[in-house]
């Protein structure tokens, strides 16, 4: 497999060229235009994962190594791979294989992204934790003016919390959001 180690640390290039060469069919190349899969150092003090991790390299699929939180914009943006910088060799390879296989790796504990990720299409904004608690008391047949009372807000902010809502969520209903957000993970039944 054809990869280009993407880095702004020539000491962390070589290194991974060091644990990865000659192992599993791992194949290093010197240019991201060449390879089949990138994989990308996203070291502590780089910009988070929150901000643009494209590459200039157009579909290549991208593995990423990186400690900072999951997030869904990152697979919009060509990650198909996030594993914490303290993977395995082993695991690197496997995650190598698997993206370009067309398969997306995360570590376990990212399973439940991946049910978002899926289920908000790219121009779709993840809710707030607000807006996930005012789902929540959606799901409970809560009225906008019970869900002002529980939050000691106005009913006004009730009302445009659920707006938001139903427009991050493409919902035409109260009960349509409320079953986009169960079909999502965003809600637990």
């Amino acid at each position: 497999m054809k990869t280009y180690i993407d880095t702004h640390s020539p000491v962390v290039r070589a290194g991974l060229m060091s644990l990865l060469e000659d192992r599993g069919g791992v194949e290093m190349v010197s240019s991201g235009r060449e390879a089949e899969v990138v994989l990308r150092d996203h070291a502590l003090g780089d910009r988070a994962l929150t901000e643009d991790t494209r590459h200039p390299w157009g579909a290549v699929p991208v593995v990423l190594l990186s400690d900072a939180r999951l997030t869904p914009r990152a697979f919009r943006q060509g990650v198909r791979a996030i594993l914490p910088h303290h993977a395995e060799p082993g695991q690197i390879v496997a995650a190598i294989h698997a993206v370009a296989a067309g398969l997306v790796a995360v570590p376990a504990e990212g399973a439940s992204l991946l049910t978002s990720v899926e289920a908000f299409g790219p121009e779709t904004e993840a809710l707030t934790p607000r807006e996930a608690d005012v789902l929540e008391m959606l799901a409970e047949g809560l009225s906008n003016k019970q869900i002002a009372g529980r939050l000691a807000i106005s009913d006004h902010t009730a009302k445009f919390h659920v707006n938001s809502i139903l427009g991050k969520l493409d919902a035409g209903t109260r009960t349509e959001a409320v079953a986009k957000g169960i079909r999502s993970g965003l809600l637990k039944v």
